[in-house]
């Protein structure tokens, strides 16, 4: 007997089938549960091997339990036009066979009964009846290999056609294709240009897509007429790569894809959320490399950088880095993480979600649905014998208090804060309820960051618009305003014509120690904090920037965005 390819879920379920038709007896379902760890192979792989069960016997079981006829597709001519409104990835990833198509009508082969509550999806998406057969596992799985086989795994940047009104089959299929086409060609376009985020979206007598570059949202005129023709198809597509319910369009939906191009492999996030004028959707692109930087990579001066090694190299404390979204907290942090990652480590991570995977290290999803909480993954990380807790995001009170204290019981604990800068993070977690000497005692370190456009170097030019008098207006001394050179981009075609390549990070980093640990066991106010912080040599990300402008790294406007908006 080959071996299975369908998972473990579909696997028990034909084991429940078989025995709730008495076909397996519970002392053979018991048997099979002892076997299948000790031969090392899956639980139907070790009903075969104990001959229990054959695959003759499921498809007959199939088809008598849901009055299916039997398929042999090994008979059966793959129809060419089921490639085109079905996507491969989607047949592989259920184990179904949709295998011919006609006269609104799609014929389709299943080995697991519990396929059936995909049905209801593949309705919608193909627009056609789907009527079931049943067909052996080693008959499934050799005509998906075949399925594949010829399938072009080339992405095809062809142009696009409109959607008619009303279509026939053939143009459905035609639509298909095209809505195949789109959706990859856009995804390439967005990673060919460094785009983290894509955005669809419907309004009222329009549709728009929108690359977030460098932090910039730019709306892609080109996309707009097709999109807005073919929208509920286009975010069906999406659906149907993210693993989502294309059925469910009144509650939001988060799922997950990997988009093969020629040269790479990326990982997609998939956020979809219904709105007045149909569901929108954000695709973020989750760059692999930006989780494998080295800390010496993110732009840190050097005795920044030596101060936060300093922290990081501690045996306990907790480090806090803080930002608003897209600052770059979380490619810091796995910095940080590949930094002290070693063998003798036992590194835990609490992540919402888990945007990079790294060896060596726990990863773990919170699940707020389920009430799996960043509060009650780190209560059960404290059982699992860590000397590192990553904690994705401190957002209550019971939180920051479990933190704490584990920063003070022998472990070093990393989290971020949603604050300005990094003295207000001592502000807000006071805020929070948390005493003033745990935070004392604890804390280490707190790094604040953004993320700037830096200005395009092949077509800077000085900013004539830049007076000594708006420079002192953003706290320039009057000397250095007097003789500054600020630049600006002119636009070029290896910038796009924006101004600006490539993004830098701006950062403040606090310590947290001596006569700054007793002004907040003193409870001191804010800015009495701060003057004791600048008395200390702290540098402000307006300090950093200041010197960035003055480089002609940083040009004016980037700089009130970035820094002053805040």
């Amino acid at each position: 007997m080959s071996k299975t390819k369908l998972d473990s879920t579909s696997e028990q379920n034909i084991l429940n089938m078989l025995m709730e038709s008495s076909s397996i007896s519970a002392e053979q379902m018991a048997k099979i549960n002892s076997t299948s760890a000790e031969i090392g192979k899956t639980k139907l792989e070790t009903a075969f091997e104990l001959n229990f069960t054959d695959e003759d016997k499921i498809v007959k079981t199939l088809s008598a339990n849901y009055s299916m006829d039997i398929i042999d597709l090994k008979k059966t001519v793959i129809d060419p036009k089921i490639k085109k409104i079905i996507d491969i990835r989607y047949i592989e990833d259920n184990s179904l066979v949709p295998f011919e198509m006609g006269n609104g009508v799609l014929k389709i082969a299943i080995a697991d009964a519990s396929k059936l509550s995909l049905m209801k999806n593949l309705k919608t998406m193909t627009k056609m009846e789907p009527e079931l057969y049943a067909a052996s596992i080693s008959n499934i799985n050799s005509f998906i290999e075949r399925f594949t086989r010829n399938e072009n795994k080339k992405i095809s940047a062809t142009n696009v056609k409109v959607e008619k009104a009303e279509r026939t089959n053939e143009e459905l299929v035609e639509v298909g294709s095209e809505v195949i086409n789109f959706g990859n060609k856009l995804i390439t376009e967005a990673i060919n240009l460094g785009a983290s985020d894509i955005h669809i979206e419907s309004f009222r007598n329009s549709a728009q897509t929108r690359f977030r570059v460098d932090g910039i949202l730019k709306v892609m005129d080109k996309y707009s007429k097709f999109l807005h023709e073919n929208y509920d198809a286009v975010i069906a597509r999406v659906k149907i790569i993210s693993k989502l319910d294309i059925a469910e369009r009144r509650k939001p939906q988060d799922g997950a894809s990997t988009f093969k191009s020629e040269t790479k492999e990326i990982d997609l996030r998939v956020s979809i959320l219904p709105t007045k004028n149909r569901e929108r959707v954000v695709m973020r692109i989750l760059n692999k490399d930006a989780g494998d930087k080295a800390l010496s990579d993110l732009g840190f001066e050097a005795k920044d950088l030596e101060k936060l090694i300093k922290a990081i190299s501690s045996p306990q404390g907790m480090v806090l880095v803080t930002g608003p979204t897209g600052s770059g907290k979380t490619t810091t942090l796995y910095s940080v993480l590949k930094h002290i990652n070693k063998p003798g480590m036992n590194i835990l991570t609490a992540e919402d979600p888990v945007e990079y995977e790294m060896e060596g290290i726990g990863q773990v999803q919170v699940k707020e649905s389920i009430g799996y909480t960043f509060e009650e993954a780190l209560r059960s990380f404290l059982r699992q014998d860590p000397e590192v807790i990553l904690v994705g995001e401190i957002r209550d009170k019971a939180t920051v208090d479990i933190a704490l204290k584990a920063a003070l019981t022998g472990h070093l604990v990393f989290s971020t804060l949603h604050t300005n800068d990094a003295p207000s993070s001592i502000t807000r977690l006071l805020n929070m309820g948390t005493p003033n000497y745990l935070i004392s005692a604890a804390l280490t370190l707190i790094m604040a960051q953004r993320l700037a456009r830096k200005t395009c170097l092949d077509c800077r030019v000085i900013d004539e618009n830049i007076t000594p008098k708006l420079l002192n207006s953003v706290g320039f001394l009057p000397e250095q305003s007097a003789r500054a050179k600020i630049y600006k981009g002119g636009g070029c075609d290896n910038c796009s014509g924006s101004g600006y390549k490539g993004r830098m990070g701006i950062y403040e980093i606090l310590e947290i120690e001596g006569e700054l640990k007793a002004g907040i066991l003193s409870n001191l106010q804010q800015n009495e904090l701060n003057a004791i912080a600048k008395k200390n040599g702290f540098r402000t990300m307006q300090d950093m920037g200041q010197e960035m402008l003055l480089s002609g790294d940083l040009s004016f406007a980037e700089y009130e965005r970035v820094l002053q908006s805040n």
